[in-house]
């Protein structure tokens, strides 16, 4: 009977129209449905099943939070067999969550891998959540208190990649009201009660009683966050056309001068790199930001940041470079031979003697000795000691190789896995920046070598 109540409701028209305002989606594209049981999801999928627009497929998390969770998955399983939809399930391991992250983040986290990983093994095209206006509103708040900045202002997205919220315009007493009239069944999850939850306490210790004194309150809070949405977006656009496309950027490093940002205020400052780095991290806190700001208005050269777990950006002469911060798990050392590649700390290593050599390399990368001081040695590719010196091509002196790193203006990551070669325990090249004076090219030379350092 419900069915046939769905195609009369006004709600199926206006959640209709809304679906098809949405140009990206297609007809029979394949979706996956976020359906916990509740009212909201139960509701979306209902009235897209109704559209029969689309290939659908269902997919319900159990958390393992509550003890009779197991109900909520043979109720939507249930539904599934009736409208024959697929049914796809996953049971978190609760256990398994890092002591220093909250449930709810860390059960967001589990949900959306296990729909991105589902996604590939079903090829579908789009997962569809039930989020409504009210969740928008809570989620604002819940930033506002976690002092997010501007771009915890603009709340959820209605689309982001892959995901689409297609309630997200319509409040929760719309959609209620729906479910009421057309008599949809749906599970009421016991912990949406429980105001230790700090959405919940928000929910009904705040939005609620706001909600009774300001009757608009929800969809005046959507509108206000959609202008706050345009000044994001007016302000990523400037800074992408003025500022990042200058940058040298690559998928290791990214190179800002500080000439280009230092007029910029400290909101650009701090929204810049949030744009820069927007794929490893979607919510940076107030910490985070102060943090950030405070690192790049009073940093000093050879000063670093641990930005975010794959990124460290170092204060250099001018500069804020910043690097993909891979471990640095260094091999102490590595025997080498002629004429056979070994790899060392990211880098290969090739010394080549089995060739007639004309002329000198012009690159820093390749350097050509003489062999007769190397041969029958014992050869190694090591990181350099602190207490290493050599004697650098074209100086009378020895010098500290910390020194001569210090005068090639090496940045102080690289310098970490600065790598030299030594025969015999003697330094003979600093890799990719200076041979050693005794082991160079003389009139006297009767056998070369080519020594070859490539980073990979």
């Amino acid at each position: 009977m419900f069915i046939k109540n769905i195609k009369k409701d006004p709600f199926t028209s206006l959640f209709t129209k809304e679906l098809y305002s949405l140009k990206y989606l297609k007809k029979n594209d394949k979706i996956i449905i976020a359906v916990s049981g509740g009212l909201d999801s139960t509701a979306l999928l209902f009235l897209l099943h109704h559209l029969n627009r689309y290939k659908l497929i269902v997919a319900h998390i159990d958390h393992s939070i509550r003890e009779d969770s197991v109900k909520d998955r043979m109720f939507v399983e249930g539904i599934c067999a009736d409208l024959n939809i697929q049914f796809f399930s996953k049971k978190l391991e609760i256990n398994s969550r890092p002591k220093i992250q909250s449930i709810e983040e860390w059960a967001r986290q589990q949900r959306y891998e296990y729909f991105k990983n589902l996604c590939h093994e079903t090829k579908s095209r789009w997962v569809m959540t039930g989020h409504h206006c009210n969740d928008h509103t809570e989620t604002i708040l819940m930033n506002l208190s976690r002092k997010t900045g501007v771009i915890g202002l603009a709340g959820i997205p209605k689309k982001n990649g892959r995901i689409i919220r297609p309630l997200l315009s319509f409040t929760k007493e719309e959609v209620c009201d729906f479910v009421t009239r057309v008599g949809l069944p749906f599970i009421e999850d016991s912990t949406n009660f429980d105001i230790s939850i700090p959405r919940n306490f928000i929910r009904r210790k705040v939005v609620k009683p706001w909600e009774l004194e300001v009757p608009h309150l929800i969809k005046a809070i959507y509108k206000s966050s959609q202008y706050f949405e345009e000044w994001k977006l007016s302000l990523d656009q400037l800074l992408r056309t003025f500022i990042i496309n200058h940058l040298k950027i690559s998928d290791k490093k990214i190179e800002i001068p500080l000439s280009l940002i230092s007029s910029l205020p400290n909101l650009g400052k701090s929204r810049l790199f949030q744009l820069l780095f927007k794929k490893e991290k979607t919510l940076w806190s107030k910490h985070d930001l102060e943090m950030l700001e405070h690192f790049i208005n009073k940093g000093s050269t050879g000063k670093t940041f641990n930005l975010i777990n794959s990124w460290l950006l170092l204060y250099n002469r001018g500069k804020i470079i910043a690097f993909r911060n891979r471990s640095i798990n260094l091999e102490k050392r590595v025997s080498i031979e002629p004429n056979k590649s070994i790899y060392f700390n990211n880098s290969k290593y090739k010394i080549i003697t089995n060739k007639i050599f004309h002329k000198n390399t012009c690159s820093k990368n390749e350097e050509l000795v003489d062999w007769s001081k190397l041969k029958n040695k014992k050869l190694k590719i090591r990181i350099w000691d602190s207490g290493d010196i050599f004697q650098p091509l074209g100086m009378k002196n020895k010098k500290k190789i910390s020194d001569f790193l210090v005068n090639e203006k090496i940045n102080n990551l690289a310098k970490k896995s600065q790598s030299v070669l030594t025969v015999d325990g003697e330094v003979a090249w600093v890799c990719g920046l200076r041979i050693s004076e005794w082991v160079k090219i003389t009139e006297n030379t009767k056998e070369k070598a080519l020594l070859i350092y490539n980073p990979l």
